[in-house]
């Protein structure tokens, strides 16, 4: 079975310029800017609280700056919003619907992409990760693992130039994150960017290309080119010490 979606360009450029998140009192993000490399894996690093979801619902375009900006290719900020449909994204929720079989689910996301064949784009995604035994089951009755599986197939319908992965392999077994990690694999090999939030050193060592570890909102570190596991660990440890120093001087 082929796959029915036809292939938009890769994004060429995606980069954050001076992006500033406040809510309220907090300020999640300050003046952070970084650019993702065409057809890289970026791992977003860093502690509980550090503004790795915020930062990627705001390339997401869910999310507005407060100040500053995120462009795609060379169009202008104010026309982000329309690098939507070319954007997947997979939350900490599926973002399926529980009430819809499988099938159906792909189906409705391949409409709305616009697929010339939607029954059969589904059956190739279905196909692609492993559920096609499922797909005629309700999603509110698979497991966290399938349910994580549906929500990258969803992600995928469309052929996205980004691809934005908020821990997707947490909870999953063995199977189920190899045929993630399958996926991630096949979508650099297609020139997509792709951005994981992970606490996973291991795995992010594993998979990314591209590292960026934040603290408090700021980026304390970036590393470009794969890293073995002590390597990553060593970067991580030196950006918290790094992080603390830089707080600390702020408090001062």
């Amino acid at each position: 079975m082929t796959q029915t979606s036809h292939f938009p360009t890769a994004f060429q450029l995606v980069e954050a310029r001076n992006v500033t998140k406040i809510f309220g009192r907090h300020r999640a993000l300050h003046n952070v800017s970084l650019t993702i490399p065409a057809g890289s894996v970026t791992a977003l690093l860093g502690p509980n609280g550090a503004g790795k979801t915020t930062l990627l619902s705001i390339f997401s375009t869910l999310t507005r700056p407060t100040h500053g900006a995120v462009h795609f290719d060379d169009w202008p900020p104010e026309r982000a919003h329309q690098a939507r449909g070319r954007i997947g994204l997979v939350s900490h929720a599926a973002l399926t619907y529980g009430e819809l079989s499988a099938a159906e689910n792909l189906r409705f996301f391949a409409k709305l992409h616009g697929a010339s064949d939607p029954a059969a784009e589904a059956m190739f995604w279905l196909d692609h990760f492993e559920l096609q035994d499922a797909a005629d089951r309700l999603a509110k009755t698979f497991s966290r693992g399938m349910r994580q599986r549906l929500g990258l197939a969803r992600a995928l319908i469309g052929c996205p130039g980004l691809l934005l992965l908020d821990e997707p392999f947490s909870g999953l077994d063995r199977a189920s994150r190899e045929i993630a990690l399958r996926a991630v694999d096949d979508q650099r090999a297609r020139g997509v960017m792709t951005v994981v939030v992970s606490h996973d050193l291991g795995l992010s060592a594993e998979l990314a290309d591209h590292y960026i570890v934040l603290k408090r909102g700021r980026i304390v570190a970036e590393h470009t080119g794969r890293l073995g596991t002590p390597e990553l660990r060593q970067l991580y440890a030196n950006a918290a010490e790094d992080g603390r120093r830089l707080h600390s001087e702020n408090n001062s």
